[in-house]
C-alpha cells in the first residue's frame, strides 16, 4: 500500500537529536545484530533455514521472469564457493563483478564472500581501460561478466593484467573462445557441485566475521583517476540496520519486495540490497534502466532506489506532452495539478484539508493524478533517490499526484547513508536527520560536511596518501560536500568545497544550485556552470536532442546536422527563455549571463561523465576551453 499522501504531516521530530540522546542503547542494538549476522553471507545462510522455498530473487534477462528461492540462493552460493575454491582462489582474494543487474551478480558476491574473498564492483558502463585500472590496481583473479559486450571488453584483459586468472561469464548465450580461463556461469556451478568442498567452506565460515574486508568498491573518479573505498562486513552492514529499522521504520514487512535500479556496483543499491534480504523481503533485478517502467509494470515492487533522472525525465515528459494536448485537456491537468498542489501543501504544513477540497482533490486524482501513480506500478509504498540532488519542486510535484519520493545523502566512503529522509521523517529539499550512530559535523571555516561512524571506511586500497588527505587531524572523514543543519536536525547540501565558484569580485557562487534549477527541463540534457575567477557566470549546455529535435521540426526549422541546429537563432532564443524562466529566484551574480549550445552529448566514453552520470567538471571545462574563452572575450 502506498504512503498516505493525503493525511497531514505530524509536527516533525528532531531524529538527528533523539538518536543522539539513545546512542549508547543504538549502539548495544546495533551490536546485537552484528553478533547474529557475522557476515552478509553467513546471514543469507541462516535466513534460509526460515524462508526456505519462499521466492528470494526475480530476473529476467532471457526474456521472462525467473525466480530464486531462499533455498535455491544458498545452493548456488555454496557451489559457486565450492568452484572459486577448485580454481586455487584463497580466503581475501580478489574476485571482480563486471555485470549490469541480475540475479547472478548477487549469487557470484554472496559465493565469493562466503569463503571470505573480497569482491570489487566493476560499472558495466565502464570502458576496457577502465576495467583494466581497476583490475590492476585491486589484483583481481577472477572477473565474473554480464553478457557479450562485458566479455569482449574483459577477455583481452587475461594478457594486459598479470593478475587476472579467470574470467566467468554469466549470460549464456555468450559467444566464448576455446579457452581454459574462460568458463560459462552455469558450467561454473556444476564444476563446484561435481566437486563440492562444503565441509571446507562451513570451517572458513567459522572464521569469518563482521570485522572482515569484503568489498572493495571504486568511487566514480570526478576529481581524478578512481580509489578503492575499502569496506567491511561492519560498514555495510550499518545501512542495513540503521536505514532499514529506523529511518524506513514501519514500512515493510517480510515478503514486501525491492527493485534493483541503480546499478549494484553503485554503494546505495548493494548496501540496500542487502538490507532487504535482511528483513526477508524480495529483490527485482532491472538489467536495463532504459525499461524500468516496464520492470515496474510487471514487478510491482514495494520500494526502489532510483537515480534523480528518472523523475526529472518522467515529470518531463509528462509536461512535454501536456503541451502538445488538446486545450481540453491541458485545462483538465492544470486544474487537476493546482488542486493536489492546494491540498498537498496543506497535508506537508501538518493541516489536514476540509472535505470540499478533499472532495475535488479526489475528482482530480480520477481525472489525471492515478495515471502518475499508474507509471510505478500498483504495489509501491515509496521511492528514494540518491547520489544526486532533485530539485524540490519535482519532489513535491509527484507527493501532489500520490508518490512520496525522497532522498538521502552518503558517499561511497560511508557505505553511503549518512543522512537520509524516511516516510516518518522528511523535508523535500534536505537530505534529512542523520542515521543512527552517524557524528557529522559542520567545519566553521569552510562549511564542510565532516563525518564519523561505523559506517566510514579506515582506508583507500593501497592508497595511504589519499587516506590521510581524506581525513582530519582529529579522525573526522572529509566529505568535500558544504552543507547546513536546519532548526529541526535536517541536513541541507549546498554544494561540493571543490566547485565552488568564485568571481572576479569575489562573490561565491555555488554552480550545483544553478544547474539544479536548469537540469529539471526537459530541453536540457547536461549543463556544466563556468565563471571562476571571471566577471559572470556561463554555462556550457548539452540539448536534450530528442526533445529539441522534434520540436524543431514543429516549428519548421529545417537543419542538416546537430551542429547547424545549435546554431539556429530561433533555437538559441528558445534558450535564452529557458534560462531567463528558471533563474528568476536566482541572485544577480548567480544568474547565467552567457551559454553555448554543445553539438556531441557528454558519456563516458568520451570523458565528460562518470558511471554514476556525474559531470566531470574539470574534463569539461579542459575540452571545451576554447569555447568558455569565446564567452569571456569580452573581458579581455
Amino acid at each position: 500500500m502506498a504512503y498516505d499522501t493525503l493525511k497531514a504531516i505530524p509536527r516533525r521530530i528532531n531524529y538527528t537529536a533523539k538518536y543522539q540522546k539513545e546512542r549508547a542503547a543504538l549502539e548495544k542494538e546495533f551490536q546485537m545484530y552484528l553478533d547474529e549476522w557475522k557476515t552478509y553471507p553467513i546471514m543469507v545462510v541462516n535466513y534460509t533455514k526460515k524462508y526456505g522455498d519462499l521466492p528470494a530473487l526475480h530476473h529476467k534477462p532471457y526474456g521472462t521472469w525467473e525466480t530464486f528461492s531462499w533455498n535455491q540462493m544458498s545452493e548456488i552460493m555454496f557451489a559457486a564457493a565450492s568452484s572459486l575454491l577448485n580454481a586455487g582462489i584463497k580466503e581475501q582474494d580478489r574476485v571482480g563483478i563486471f555485470s549490469a543487474n541480475r540475479a547472478e551478480w548477487h549469487l557470484a558476491d554472496l559465493g565469493a564472500l562466503l569463503m571470505r574473498c573480497v569482491t570489487v564492483p566493476i560499472y558495466a558502463t565502464n570502458t576496457e581501460e577502465e576495467a583494466a585500472y581497476i583490475v590492476d590496481d585491486a589484483e583481481i583473479k577472477v572477473l565474473f561478466v554480464g553478457r557479450q559486450v562485458h566479455y569482449d571488453k574483459a577477455y583481452p584483459l587475461l594478457e594486459k593484467c598479470p593478475s587476472l586468472e579467470k574470467i566467468v561469464v554469466f549470460h549464456r548465450d555468450t559467444k566464448i573462445h576455446p579457452d581454459p580461463r574462460v568458463i560459462l556461469w552455469d558450467d561454473f556451478l556444476e564444476e563446484g557441485r561435481k566437486t563440492s568442498r562444503k565441509k571446507e567452506i562451513e570451517e572458513i565460515m567459522n572464521r569469518a566475521g563482521y570485522e572482515d574486508m569484503c568489498e572493495i568498491i571504486y568511487t566514480s573518479g570526478t576529481t581524478g583517476e578512481p580509489k578503492g573505498a575499502v569496506h567491511t562486513h561492519k560498514t555495510m552492514m550499518h545501512n542495513a540496520w540503521g536505514v532499514g529499522r529506523y529511518t524506513e521504520l514501519g514500512c515493510f514487512v517480510e515478503g514486501d519486495s525491492s527493485m534493483c535500479m541503480l546499478p549494484l556496483t553503485h554503494v546505495l543499491e548493494g548496501s540496500w540490497s542487502f538490507g532487504i534480504l535482511s528483513m526477508g523481503m524480495q529483490l527485482y533485478y532491472c538489467e536495463d534502466h532504459n525499461e524500468i517502467l516496464q520492470y515496474l509494470a510487471e514487478a510491482n515492487p514495494t520500494a526502489m532506489n532510483a537515480a534523480p533522472r528518472l523523475f526529472e525525465k518522467i515529470y518531463a515528459t509528462l509536461f512535454t506532452g501536456i503541451r502538445d494536448a488538446s486545450p481540453m485537456k491541458q485545462k483538465i491537468f492544470r486544474w487537476s495539478l493546482a488542486v493536489a498542489k492546494q491540498h498537498g501543501d496543506l497535508v506537508l504544513a501538518g493541516i489536514q484539508p476540509g472535505p470540499l477540497l478533499a472532495m475535488k482533490r479526489k475528482l482530480a486524482d480520477k481525472l489525471v493524478l492515478h495515471k502518475v501513480r499508474a507509471l510505478f506500478g500498483t504495489g509501491f509504498h515509496h521511492f528514494n533517490y540518491g547520489g544526486a540532488p532533485l530539485n524540490p519542486e519535482i519532489e513535491k510535484f509527484f507527493f501532489y499526484c500520490g508518490v512520496l519520493v525522497t532522498g538521502g545523502y552518503g558517499l561511497t566512503e560511508t557505505s553511503p547513508v549518512l543522512a537520509m529522509n524516511g516516510t516518518h521523517c522528511f523535508k523535500f529539499g534536505s537530505v534529512g536527520p542523520t542515521a543512527p550512530l552517524v557524528d557529522i559535523r559542520i567545519d566553521p571555516e569552510s562549511g564542510e560536511i565532516q563525518a564519523k561512524g561505523p559506517n566510514v571506511i579506515k582506508e583507500y586500497y593501497k592508497k595511504p596518501e589519499a587516506t590521510r588527505e581524506a581525513f582530519t587531524e582529529d579522525g573526522w572523514f572529509r566529505t568535500g560536500d558544504i552543507g547546513r543543519f536546519d532548526e529541526d536536525g535536517y541536513l541541507y547540501i549546498t554544494d561540493r568545497l571543490k566547485d565552488l565558484i568564485i568571481t572576479s569580485g569575489g562573490k561565491n557562487i555555488a554552480p550545483q544550485l544553478i544547474e539544479n534549477l536548469m537540469a529539471e527541463d526537459h530541453f536540457i540534457e547536461y549543463i556544466a556552470v563556468v565563471g571562476d575567477g571571471k566577471k559572470y557566470v556561463s554555462a556550457l549546455i548539452v540539448p536534450s536532442y530528442e526533445n529539441l529535435e522534434p520540436w524543431a521540426a514543429k516549428e519548421g526549422i529545417t537543419f542538416a546536422s546537430r551542429a547547424e541546429l545549435i546554431k539556429h537563432p530561433q533555437v538559441i532564443a528558445f534558450y535564452e527563455k529557458i534560462i531567463t524562466a528558471r533563474q528568476k529566484s536566482l541572485g544577480q551574480v548567480e544568474r547565467i549571463k552567457k551559454f553555448t549550445l554543445l553539438e556531441h552529448e557528454f558519456s563516458q566514453e568520451t570523458g565528460e561523465i562518470t558511471p554514476t552520470m556525474k559531470v566531470k567538471r574539470k574534463v569539461v571545462r579542459e575540452k571545451y576551453q576554447d569555447l568558455i574563452d569565446a564567452m569571456y572575450a569580452d573581458e579581455k
